[in-house]
This record gives C-alpha cells, sequence and structure tokens, in this order.
C-alpha cells in the first residue's frame, strides 16, 4: 500500500482537531491537511449529548460543528471510523487502525477521553450505559423506547446532574447516587451544591449521598443497583458518570513523555517529540495563569488549545494562557465556570441564587482565581475573566465586590507601557519612564520597536527600579558635543561626525574596519553601518536568561526579511537574547539585518512603529491601562523645504495611531443588536441557556474599558532632519529632560474620567496623588487603590501638555 503524506494530520474527530483544521486554513495553510477521526459523523458539538440529542430536540445535521461541505470547500480531509493505532515520531508516521500508514509533516493529538468503567459485579449487563458519544446517546433512547421507568445515574457533578434532568424530562424515575457528601463537588462551594441539590430535588430527582455502587443485579439486563450501604434499589436504566481517563493507549512505545496517561505539553501544547502537539482532554500542560501544571476536560479547553496548536504548528510561538470556560443545565438554571475553584481561600457572593442572578468570586491571598455566576451580565463574567487571567491583586476592592452594582469596568488588570522606535529620540522615553516610576508605575508588560525594544528590555530587565539603569545605557550612547560659540553649530558637527564614524558604543561605519569585522568590498555590503557595539552594550544592563520569570513582560517585533511578515518576540515565550532585540532595531541601510535560528530579520518599525498591537494580540484588547509614548508628532506644519519634507514623511510614517476602528466596532454593535433582538422572542428559559454559553459570554459583552495615556513628543521649534540620529550629549539630556517634564504635567493632569477623547489642547491639573490611580508594591500589578473623585477647586493653571488619555473599549 502506498503511503499517504500529508502537512497537518490532526488525531481524534472533537473540538480540539476541529477547531485546528479551520485555525489552520484561516492561517493560510496551504498542503493537506486530514482529520482522522474513529467517529462515523463529521465532529459534532459534544456538550449536547446530555441535553438535546438525549432529549432527541434536534436531528444530525444541527449538532455538526460545520457543515460536511465546509471541510470538502476548505480542502480538510475526514478520514472517519479510522483511529490511530500507533505513532512513530522518528519517521514521522501514524499507523491508523485498518494498518494504513500516514506520513505527517506536522501531527496533533486531540483523541479526547473515554468514560471511566464501573468495575463491579453485574457491568456488562444490558441497560448499563455510558455517555460519551452520539452511539451512546442512540443506546440510551433505545433502552428508554423499551418502557423502563427506573433510572439510575451515578455520579452527581456536572455531567450526572445534566443527564438525570434530561432523564426526568423524559418522563423516568430518576435516582443520583453520589459518592460526595453533596451534588457538584468540583464547585467547591457548599452552599450552591446545596441550591442544586433542592433545585433537583424539587424536579422530582432522588438524591443518594455518600454511596457507591457495588454491584449490579440482573438477569438478561440491569433490575436492581446494590450501594455501599448494603440497600438495592430497582434500576432498569443505569447510567454512569464517574469521570473519564485520556484515550492515549495508542501511544505506547512512542517515546512521547506522558504523565501517566496524559500527553505531557509545554504552554505552547507542544510534546516531546519533533513537530508534535497535542490539545484538549489527553494533555497535561503548564498553565502559566495558575503557575502550575494542569489537565481540564472541558469542551471550551479543547477548541481554544486546538485553535493555539494550529497556530504554533505554523510557528507563530504563542503560549496557552487562557481561562477557560465550561457551562452546566440543571434543569431552567443554567450556569458558568472559569477558573480554578479548588485554589479559593476565600469566596464573595453578589446577588441571589434564589433570584437565578448570582455570581461566586473565588479569591486567594486578595486575587481572583475563578467564577461562578447564573443570570449575570456578560461584561461582568468578561471582566472577572480578565482580573483572573492577570491576577490583579483586589485587596483594596475586595469589600465592595458583594454588591451587584459595583461594577469590574474600572479595575485594570494590567499596566501596559508602548514604545516606539526613534533612534535617539528614544532618551525621550527614559525621561518618561523616571516619571512614571516616580508616580509608583510600573508596567506588567512593555511592547517596543526598533530603539524602544531596546529600552523595554532594559525595563524588563531591571523591573520596578529601570530608571538608573537607563539613565546609565543612555550616558554610554551619548556623543561629547564640541564646544563652539553657536549650538546649532555644535550639533550639526556632531551629527556630520556621527555619519561619518558611529557611534562608539552603538554603530560603526562598515568603511571603517575593525579587529572583529574584517574589511568588506562595498559592492557586498547590505548596510552602512555595523551595530556589533551594541550587542555587548545590551547585554550589560539585562540579565536575559532571568527575562522569562521577569515580572515585565516584554514584547519586541521585528519583520522576517524573507516573508515580509512581523514577527513578535516574546520573553514568556521565547529565550530572549541580545539578538532578539537588534533584530528589531536593525533598519535598513543603515544597519544590517540580524539573524536568528537561520531567519533574518529588520527593524520592526518598516511595517508597524506602533506596539500597541502587539499587546492586543498577545495579550487582549480588554482591561488595560496603557502609557504610549509616541516620539513623532501627529500635527505639523507644512514643510518649507526637501529636509523638512524628508523628517515630515518619517514622522508620518513612524508616527503612533490608535485606531478606534468604529466602523468595525459600528458592525459589531449591530450583530450584537441583532442577536439580542433575536433572543427577545425566544423562551426567557431558552434565553438563560444561551447566555451562558462560552462562545456567546466571549463574544456579546465588550470587557473593561481600555484606558489609554499617550505622551507625545513635540519637539523643538526648527529641529533639524538628524534628530533620530543626533546622539550628542545635549541633545540626549534634552530629550530626557521633555520626556520627563511631559509625563510628570500629564500625570498630575484631571483624571481620565474628566477627560474627553483627544488630545488636549490646556487643562487645569488637579494634585497629583488624585490624578491617576496608583499600585502597590507587589511584584506584580496589584490593582489600584480606590481614590475618591475629586471635588476640590483646581490649583492654578499650568503649561498646557501634550500629553492625552482616552477610553476605548
Amino acid at each position: 500500500m502506498t503511503m499517504r503524506e500529508v502537512d497537518h494530520l490532526l488525531l481524534g474527530g472533537g473540538g480540539a482537531s476541529a477547531a485546528a483544521a479551520a485555525t489552520l486554513r484561516l492561517e493560510g495553510a496551504t498542503g493537506p491537511v486530514m482529520i482522522l477521526s474513529a467517529d462515523d459523523i463529521a465532529p459534532y458539538y459534544r456538550p449536547s449529548l446530555s441535553k438535546q440529542i438525549l432529549l432527541g430536540t434536534v436531528d444530525e445535521s444541527r449538532i455538526l460543528l460545520r457543515p460536511e461541505g465546509f471541510y470538502r470547500d476548505q480542502a480538510i480531509e475526514l478520514l472517519l471510523n479510522s483511529a490511530a493505532a500507533s505513532v512513530d515520531p522518528g519517521r514521522q508516521v501514524v499507523t491508523t487502525s485498518a494498518g494504513e500508514e500516514i506520513r505527517y509533516g506536522r501531527l496533533l493529538i486531540a483523541t479526547g477521553s473515554r468514560p471511566k468503567r464501573l468495575l463491579v459485579l453485574g457491568e456488562r449487563l444490558p441497560g448499563v450505559h455510558y455517555l460519551r458519544r452520539k452511539a451512546d446517546c442512540d443506546a440510551v433512547r433505545a433502552r428508554i423506547a423499551t418502557g423502563v421507568q427506573h433510572a439510575v445515574v451515578l455520579g452527581g457533578s456536572f455531567l450526572g446532574l445534566e443527564i438525570a434532568m434530561s432523564l426526568l424530562e423524559l418522563g423516568l424515575e430518576v435516582m443520583i447516587i453520589e459518592c460526595e457528601g453533596f451534588v457538584l463537588p468540583h464547585v467547591e462551594a457548599p452552599d450552591v451544591s446545596a441550591y442544586f441539590r433542592r433545585h433537583a430535588e424539587d424536579r422530582g430527582a432522588r438524591i443518594l449521598l455518600g454511596e457507591t455502587i457495588t454491584a449490579i443485579h440482573g438477569d438478561d439486563c440491569v433490575r436492581e443497583v446494590e450501594v455501599s450501604s448494603g440497600r438495592r434499589l430497582p434500576c432498569d436504566l443505569l447510567v454512569v458518570s464517574i469521570g473519564v481517563e485520556p484515550a492515549t493507549d495508542f501511544l505506547g512505545g512512542s517515546g512521547i513523555a506522558l504523565e501517566g496517561s496524559l500527553v505531557l505539553v509545554d504552554e505552547l501544547l507542544r510534546t516531546s517529540a519533533p513537530n508534535v502537539f497535542a490539545g484538549g482532554d489527553v494533555t497535561s500542560f503548564y498553565d502559566p495563569v495558575f503557575a502550575r501544571r494542569r489537565h481540564i476536560e472541558h469542551w471550551d479547553n479543547a477548541e481554544k488549545q486546538g485553535r493555539l496548536a494550529a497556530r504554533n504548528m505554523l510557528g507563530q510561538r504563542r503560549r496557552y494562557d487562557e481561562v477557560s470556560y465550561f457551562f452546566c443545565d440543571v434543569g431552567d438554571v443554567s450556569f458558568s465556570m472559569l477558573g480554578a475553584p479548588e485554589e479559593a481561600e476565600e469566596r464573595i457572593g453578589r446577588g441571589s441564587l434564589e433570584e437565578k442572578s448570582f455570581a461566586l468570586f473565588y479569591l486567594k491571598g486578595d486575587v481572583p482565581r475563578a467564577l461562578f455566576t447564573v443570570g449575570r451580565p456578560v461584561e461582568e463574567t468578561n471582566g472577572a475573566k480578565g482580573l483572573i487571567r492577570y491576577r490583579a491583586n483586589l485587596r483594596g476592592v475586595k469589600g465592595r465586590l458583594h454588591d451587584p452594582a459595583f461594577s469590574l469596568d474600572h479595575l485594570p488588570t494590567q499596566t501596559v507601557l508602548v514604545l516606539q522606535g526613534g533612534g535617539a529620540l528614544g532618551a525621550f522615553e527614559c525621561g518618561v519612564v523616571k516619571a512614571l516610576e516616580e508616580e509608583r508605575i510600573f508596567p506588567d508588560v512593555v511592547a517596543g520597536i526598533s530603539i524602544g525594544a531596546l529600552n523595554g528590555a532594559i525595563i524588563a530587565g531591571n523591573p520596578r527600579h529601570a530608571t538608573e539603569a537607563l539613565e546609565a545605557f543612555w550616558s554610554e550612547l551619548s556623543v561629547k558635543t564640541p564646544v563652539m560659540p553657536c549650538e546649532a553649530a555644535a550639533r550639526a558637527a556632531t551629527s556630520l561626525g556621527i555619519l561619518m564614524f558611529g557611534v562608539p558604543n552603538f554603530f560603526r561605519p562598515r568603511w571603517m574596519p575593525s579587529f572583529s569585522t574584517p574589511m568588506m568590498l562595498p559592492g557586498s555590503w547590505t548596510s552602512f553601518y555595523d551595530i556589533a557595539p551594541m550587542k555587548a552594550l545590551i547585554a550589560k544592563y539585562v540579565d536575559f536568561p532571568s527575562l522569562r520569570n521577569s515580572p515585565v513582560r516584554l514584547l519586541v517585533g521585528a519583520v522576517n526579511v524573507t516573508t515580509a511578515e512581523l514577527e513578535i518576540f516574546d520573553s514568556y515565550v521565547d529565550e530572549l537574547t541580545p539578538d532578539h532585540i537588534l533584530a528589531s532595531g536593525s533598519l535598513p541601510p543603515g544597519f544590517p539585518w540580524t539573524e536568528i535560528d537561520g531567519k533574518a530579520y529588520w527593524d520592526g518599525g518598516v511595517v508597524s512603529n506602533s506596539p500597541l498591537d502587539i499587546v492586543i494580540d498577545r495579550c487582549g484588547p480588554d482591561g488595560k491601562r496603557v502609557f504610549i509614548v509616541d516620539l513623532f508628532a501627529g500635527q505639523r506644519p507644512l514643510p518649507t523645504n526637501l529636509m523638512e519634507v524628508m523628517a515630515r514623511r518619517d514622522e508620518i510614517v513612524y508616527s503612533e495611531r490608535v485606531r478606534s476602528d468604529l466602523r468595525l466596532r459600528e458592525l459589531v454593535g449591530a450583530y450584537r443588536g441583532l442577536v439580542n433582538g433575536i433572543l427577545g422572542f425566544v423562551d426567557p428559559a431558552i434565553q438563560a441557556k444561551i447566555r451562558q454559553r462560552p462562545l456567546y459570554l466571549e463574544l456579546m459583552g465588550d470587557g473593561a474599558a481600555t484606558r489609554i495615556t499617550r505622551f507625545v513628543r513635540a519637539g523643538r521649534a526648527g529641529e533639524p532632519a538628524s534628530r533620530d540620529y543626533d546622539f550628542s550629549e545635549s541633545f540626549i539630556r534634552a530629550n530626557q529632560a521633555e520626556g520627563y517634564a511631559l509625563a510628570k504635567t500629564t500625570l498630575g493632569a484631571p483624571s481620565e474620567q474628566q477627560l474627553n477623547a483627544g488630545p488636549v489642547s490646556g487643562h487645569r491639573a488637579v494634585p497629583r496623588n488624585r490624578s491617576l490611580p496608583k499600585f502597590g508594591d507587589g511584584d506584580r500589578l496589584s490593582g489600584p487603590e480606590p481614590q475618591p473623585p475629586d471635588t476640590a477647586a483646581a490649583p492654578a493653571e499650568r503649561a498646557p501638555a501634550k500629553g492625552r488619555t482616552r477610553r476605548v473599549r
């Protein structure tokens, strides 16, 4: 038999594989993609097994994740009724249960899980069922059709309760047996468990706690179950829901590292074998949100990991730092749970379960770790997700969490500093950082391009006390200004000297060979200067191996010269080196490209000098407090000569633009309005279920507002075009002073709520200790200490500030 070859082979027919296949095509994968599935139908929505499918209220076509035509149109091959029998990572070959061999370029293991068996006498009798696949649902429905009356559900957790409620709705008498002393034990909240026990009993269920089944009795089929106390209970239908185990038997002998039966993956979902990834129920993955290894058996987690694995199979190097959701329907009450409730040391509730509007915050050390929610606004849930994801400390506002009217919108989850490229103008950023640190404002994330990447690396490498290191760094970069009667002439002479002889600790010209750099003929040059001196200088100020453990996450962008794509280097994902930082600043034709792992990179500013996009891409758009240093003014008078034309061109190309994307937001708002309008015609009980679905929660509500404060460098009137390479000592000091003064003035401005979006041409100052929220002294952002709104009379006016603040959603 001829061996088949595919670029991307996805094992398993569940949500992870389906999401991965769609993402591969969305992200531009053009080669063959195959899903290998043991099921006999295309990937379908498994959470409906215990609800709509068991009840028989939907047909097969409506449970499919995508129409079968989607896979044909996207050239995704579905190989059904075929499971993986073995994997040979050395040959990159999977052997199927039919004996066929398939060679892969990249492999995703997403085979999901199978039910744990109840290993007692009589477990193989007809009438004993498990619920994991559609075929299992069909078998249960066929059993019910024979006229059974007495159903027993073993397991009182999420799936068990859903199955029990569906069986009640089908007219059966239902007994729920749970070995713990309460139902829904994984909610980790006795009051919530007690409420749902009462709710299930009110609907007709009988519940037996602290017991388990020790034997199953019957001749030709199940007739009774015997529990640990010795009681025998009538039963002609038994559904066992006592957990699952990963379907990874086929990996035996593959050499792929396992933890028990789980596939060990890192935060990029890579296994121990080259080109092999894993996602969903089969994984033991490192979760950076909770700083520990975790295993999650929920549909939302599987889909998210499938999408992320696909992107990483394409080389995007994204870490899995999501907060997964799951939802449950207990009769007409639907709830969602996100995070890790087992970590809680304290629980704070708001609202009322009886009124079906309730949220329970799970805290550990004043940091939210999980949320249980019923009928609460979607914005609240999304806001809590951000607080969990970024470990915001709620010490200052914890006492208000119980109040349903207390909005989470104003609580920033992260402080972000965005630094542009601009050569010598980067000294302005040094002054801004000094002012921020004096105001006790410290970033959780720094995103930088070019010189901003150099400054950002020093900030991340010297968390909470970067000013001293930055000032020393810029002192070593500066060039002595010659003493001349005219300052302009002195600076012009310095700039000419820099063009001719370079900056000793930054770059040197090709026409001046050194011992470390041999002389090359101009015809083979790819740049005018060599930046080897900067590699040594940045290593002096940044301990690169320690960046992964820094409380400040560093994001820098560089352009792949071959693909023309902007790539992101992330200190929490990549082992950053001086080369990664230099790559972001390798602006042609002045500087050469920098090679990393055999790939050539140029300055990220070639594509985008606005690294705010990088932050949104890696950290999400919501709930942040963003400080942007804009080195190039957005508004200038018309140029009057060619030199000014060239300077203005660079300002326009490299200036920061915070795009509101108003048309897109209007369109999204219109669709949300349409969805909510349609829901208005739906039965309220069905509405409540829909509003707890993870996809609804993620798409139908804005997260907390992001607040943006900009520090826009105005510069001096009549600045020469050489300002971005004027590393003269006087110009560096002037830029530092300007950045410091502007930041201090802006931070002393009225609070964001008092300012309209857009530039501030002038304002009345307020006392600095009431301007912007201050942050605690922990290693990470600890959340704002609430400040009362300022109602005092403002002091005398200050000079107009170029800084500005806006709130965006």
